[in-house]
C-alpha cells in the first residue's frame, strides 16, 4: 500500500515508520497467525488510542466552554450590579436636588436646611446600605461561582483519571489475551 503523507512532526515522522516497519513485518510474516495477531492487535491499539484522544480532546474543549460560559456569566452579573447601584445613586443625587429646590421655592431656609440634612443623611445612610449589600451579594456570587468551577474541575479531573484507568485495565486485558493465544499457538504447533 502506498501513500502520499508527509508528518510534520518528529513524533509523527516516528509514528509513520513504526507503521511502515509493522506493516512490512506483518506482511514478510504473512502466514505466520502469531504475528498476524501482532500486527492485527497493534494496529487496534492505534486506532483506539486514537479515538480515545478525540474523546479526550471533546471532552476539554467543552469542558474549557463551559468554564468561559461560567465566567461570562459572572462579569454580566458584575456590570449588572454596577449598573443598578449606579441608578439607585443617581435616583437618590435626583432626590435631593429635588428636595433642594422645593425648599427653595417655599423661601423657608430653616426647614429647608433642615429637611436637606435629613435627606442627605438619609441618602448616605441608603447608599452605605446598597453599597454593603452590593459587596455581599457579589462576595456570595463569587464564591458560589469558584465552588462551582472547582466542583466541575474536580469532576473533570477524576473523570479524565476514570478514562486513563479503563484504558489501561483494557489495554492488560488485551495483553493477556495476546499472551493466552500466544501461549495456546506455541502448545498447539509444538
Amino acid at each position: 500500500m502506498s501513500y502520499a503523507y508527509t508528518p510534520g512532526t518528529i513524533g509523527g515522522e516516528m509514528f509513520n515508520q513504526g507503521m511502515a516497519g509493522l506493516t512490512e513485518f506483518g506482511n514478510k510474516y504473512k502466514d505466520n497467525e502469531t504475528i498476524g495477531g501482532l500486527v492485527a492487535g497493534t494496529y487496534a491499539d492505534v486506532f483506539r488510542t486514537q479515538a480515545m484522544g478525540g474523546l479526550s480532546l471533546q471532552y476539554n474543549q467543552a469542558m474549557s466552554s463551559h468554564l468561559a460560559n461560567l465566567q461570562q456569566g459572572m462579569e454580566n452579573l458584575k456590570t449588572g450590579n454596577q449598573m443598578k447601584l449606579m441608578g439607585v445613586e443617581g435616583r437618590i443625587a435626583k432626590d435631593l436636588v429635588n428636595a433642594q429646590g422645593e425648599q427653595q421655592r417655599l423661601g423657608i431656609r430653616e426647614t429647608g436646611a433642615q429637611q436637606r440634612m435629613n435627606i442627605g443623611a438619609q441618602g448616605t445612610q441608603d447608599r452605605l446600605n446598597i453599597g454593603a449589600q452590593g459587596v455581599q451579594d457579589r462576595l456570595n456570587l463569587q464564591t458560589k461561582g469558584s465552588e462551582d468551577r472547582k466542583s466541575i474541575v474536580t469532576a473533570g479531573q477524576q473523570e479524565r483519571l476514570n478514562i486513563g484507568e479503563r484504558y489501561k485495565q483494557e489495554r492488560g486485558m488485551r495483553s493477556d489475551a495476546r499472551g493466552a493465544i500466544r501461549s495456546l499457538g506455541a502448545r498447539f504447533f509444538g
